[in-house]
Parts: C-alpha cells; sequence; structure tokens
C-alpha cells in the first residue's frame, strides 16, 4: 500500500520543517510505483498534491 507510506513521508516532511506551509517549495516522493509531488504554493497550511504511476524507464 503506497498512498499510506507517501502520506507518513510528507507528514514527516511537515513536522521536521523540510516542508514549509509558509514557502513555495515542491518535494518528489516516490513509493511502490506511485510518484507523488507536493507543494504548499506557499498557502499558509494548505498541500497541494499529484500522485501518479511512476512511469517506466524505457531502455
Amino acid at each position: 500500500q503506497a498512498f499510506p507510506l507517501l502520506m507518513k513521508q510528507l507528514k514527516l516532511m511537515l513536522t521536521s520543517g523540510e516542508l514549509n506551509p509558509r514557502h513555495q517549495h515542491t518535494v518528489t516522493l516516490y513509493a511502490k510505483g506511485l510518484t507523488c509531488e507536493a507543494d504548499t504554493l506557499g498557502s499558509c497550511g494548505y498541500v497541494y498534491l499529484a500522485v501518479y504511476p511512476t512511469p517506466e524507464t524505457k531502455k
């Protein structure tokens, strides 16, 4: 189950200050075939998420 893992990682980033709701900063996380892009956009409390399947790399 990738989604709960991604949310746990985001929570840790928010509580540690790595992801700050007052300053725009994008982070990209990967877990079990999913990619999550998160950004606060400096919105003072909101976190905007895009979650999608991780594209396979062509060899």
